[in-house]
Order: structure tokens, then sequence, then C-alpha cells
């Protein structure tokens, strides 16, 4: 029994000197460490408690801004920064392909860059709707490149998140995110390209039947409609199934006066 009782004590004393150690450290950081700093670790681990929540949230907001980018350079012909040839109507526009006998799509590279710039210039207020009060949350050094391939687009973004609460900031470098969406986009940009390069041959006139059997192979659809003028023609080429709403691509054709 005695063996017993010295062992119990000894197991409390190991105890003891344990938590007068922990106690010791505390009181030695809390002289060593400024609040600063103390308060950054504070806050790093109050975000990294959270990470996983974060990192879903990023990415659910990356992928409904790459979705978005998709649509506006579908409504407005592959451009989100607006090119100098376009009919304005305020909120949005419909470039110009063909003006006048000069040819001015834009190339797949460029419609890839336009994307990317949207995504760029329009994640942040994405991340103004993350549900933490307790922070500022703020965007920085976004950079994305994407890449439209064979039935679908890739997105590629590298960022920074700061986490600001009171006077302390804490930042983080994202990594790289990857959305990929199911997308006709590249075959629609074919399309478009097949239309518009038709003008080469003959300036005021498009091989109705050759589009449509395109179109049909690609499982397009195509409409060609007068605008505002019998000189002037809005293309619009569309498909319906990879996503839950018809995707629309238009461009304008002009020619003449």
């Amino acid at each position: 029994m005695k063996k017993r009782n010295y062992a119990q004590i000894s197991v409390f004393i190991i105890l003891a000197l344990l938590i007068i150690v922990v106690i010791l450290g505390v009181i030695f950081f809390n002289k060593t460490l400024k609040k600063s700093e103390l308060q950054t670790i504070l806050t790093k681990l109050e975000i990294n408690a959270r990470a996983d929540e974060v990192q879903s949230f990023i990415f659910n907001c990356l992928e409904d801004t790459s979705r978005d980018s998709l649509t506006i350079i579908g409504i407005q012909g592959g451009y989100y920064n607006k090119p100098e040839k376009n009919v304005d109507f305020g909120l949005v526009f419909i470039p110009y392909y063909y003006y006048l006998g000069e040819i001015i799509m834009p190339s797949k590279e460029k419609i890839e860059q336009e994307l990317a710039d949207y995504v760029d210039n329009n994640l942040e207020f994405c991340f103004q709707e993350l549900p933490y009060e307790e922070f500022i949350i703020k965007l920085s050094d976004s950079k994305t490149t994407v890449l439209i391939e064979d039935k679908q687009v890739n997105f590629n973004t590298i960022s920074k998140i700061s986490f600001i609460k009171s006077d302390f900031s804490v930042e983080y470098n994202l990594g790289n995110y990857h959305v990929i969406i199911e997308s006709e986009l590249s075959d629609i940009i074919d399309l478009a390209s097949y239309i518009t390069d038709s003008h080469k041959e003959n300036s005021d006139m498009i091989c109705i039947s050759c589009v449509a059997e395109i179109a049909e192979r690609k499982n397009l659809y195509v409409d060609m409609l007068d605008f505002g003028d019998e000189n002037t023609s809005l293309i619009v080429i569309s498909e319906n199934y990879t996503s839950s709403e018809k995707y629309v691509f238009e461009f304008l054709n002009k020619y003449g006066e």
C-alpha cells in the first residue's frame, strides 16, 4: 500500500512541476514578446481554427467569379474591357468583328486574357461576403491565367489574402487555385472565326449552309439578325447543355454605311 501511495505522490509532484513550468513559460513569453506579436499569434490561431471553412469559401468564390466571367464575355463577344469599335448599351456592349472590310475579331489568347482580367478585377467583391464580422478581409496581388480548351475552360488564380483585426494584420498566400468549368467556348470561338474569316473571300456574303453544317456538327445554334439597319448583322452563337441556362456569345458585322 505504501509503494502505491508513493507512486501516486510522485505523479502529483510531476504534474505540479509541469504546471509550474507552463505558468513560468507563459510569464516568460508575456514578458519577452511584444503585445503586437502576441496578438498576431492569437489572430493566426483564430484564423487557422477556421482554415477549412475559409478554404471552402475561397474556392466557391473563385468558381462563382469564373462562371460570371464566362457569362459576361459571352454577352460582350469575348471582351471584358471595351474595344475601340463597339455598340455601347451602358451596362454592356457588343463588339464588331467585321467593320467595313476590316476583320477585328479578338484572338483566343486575347479572350483568355479578358476572362483573367474579369476574375482579377471582380474577385474582391466576392470575398467581401466572407461571413466573419470580426475580421476585415482584403485580397491583393491576384493573378489569374486562363486556358480555353476543348469542352472546358481552365482558370488558375494565385493571390494573397489579409485578415485584419483591430490594428493587427495576418497575410496568407493562397497558392494556386484551379477551377475547371465545362464549356463549349472553344467551339464557339472557332465558329465565330469561320464566319468572320469568310469575309476575306467575299466581303458581303456568308455561306449559310456551311455555317449551319458546322453548327450542327458542334451542337451549336446560330442566329443572324438585322441590327438597326440592313448593313449591320448581329450574330448570336449559343448552346444549352453545359449549364442550366442557355449560353450566349454575340458580336456584330458591319457591311456598309
